[in-house]
């Protein structure tokens, strides 16, 4: 089952209409030649998804009207995973996949002591993140978050419970249920956060956690870390 994404401006206030622009229009028309009464469903990514008709198709854009909706409630756990900036954009780009198949609610990125200063394409990202969520099925689109230090981050989710994935603590803790409401989950670069990062994070009351025994790469630290709290509501 296909599903395509019109961000929430592109629907009627009334929701009985829908226009589906640029790329997603192209692969519509072009790619899987959909022609006007076939049937399609798009999704918003803030809770919503709907089985719609084509009603016409041109160069730049697809029309639909709206037979159905289906909508899901927003979920009572929250996960924001942030995580060092990855130089290879390859397993950048994995991690980020990864990050929205295993229900992250937010993705940050932030440039960590231990990692080189990133530069980041944040519309390719985004288009990263929009296909993950439509490959997964997801309701809801995560937002990306591009920060310049952890100090930034613990600003920005200063309300939120702190869970850091830190090696150098020996009463690091294995992951358990979460608990709380809204969740931040931080993943060092490949070498790892600094003793200024545990020590500054340490104090705005974060709690360390150990992936295990063996250093794991960043990226799979990110899949290893979300998988502990995939059944969480």
């Amino acid at each position: 089952m296909n599903f395509f994404y019109a961000p929430p401006e592109n629907w009627k206030d009334d929701r009985s209409e829908v226009e589906i622009t640029g790329q997603e229009a192209i692969h519509i028309s072009k790619v899987l030649r959909n022609k006007v009464g076939d049937q399609a469903f798009v999704v918003d990514g803030i809770g919503n998804r709907s089985k719609c008709e084509i009603t016409d198709i041109s160069k730049k854009s697809v029309q639909l009207k709206v037979l159905e909706t289906n909508s899901q409630n927003e979920p009572t756990t929250k996960k924001v995973m942030a995580f060092g900036a990855i130089k290879k954009r390859d397993r950048l780009e994995f991690a980020i996949e990864k990050a929205v198949e295993l229900d992250v609610w937010e993705i940050c990125v932030f440039d960590a002591d231990h990692s080189e200063r990133s530069r980041l394409n944040e519309d390719r990202l985004h288009t990263q993140i929009v296909s993950a969520f439509k490959q997964s099925g997801r309701f809801y689109l995560p937002k990306l978050v591009i920060k310049r230090s952890l100090d930034e981050v613990l600003e920005q989710y200063k309300e939120h419970s702190i869970l850091m994935a830190y090696l150098g603590d020996e009463e690091a803790e294995s992951p358990n249920q979460l608990t709380d409401s809204e969740n931040l989950l931080l993943v060092g670069p490949e070498g790892g956060f600094s003793k200024r990062e545990a020590d500054f994070a340490k104090s705005n009351g974060a709690q360390f956690f150990t992936l295990g025994k063996n250093r794991l790469r960043a990226e799979t630290a990110v899949v290893a870390f979300l998988s502990q709290f995939l059944f969480s509501k």
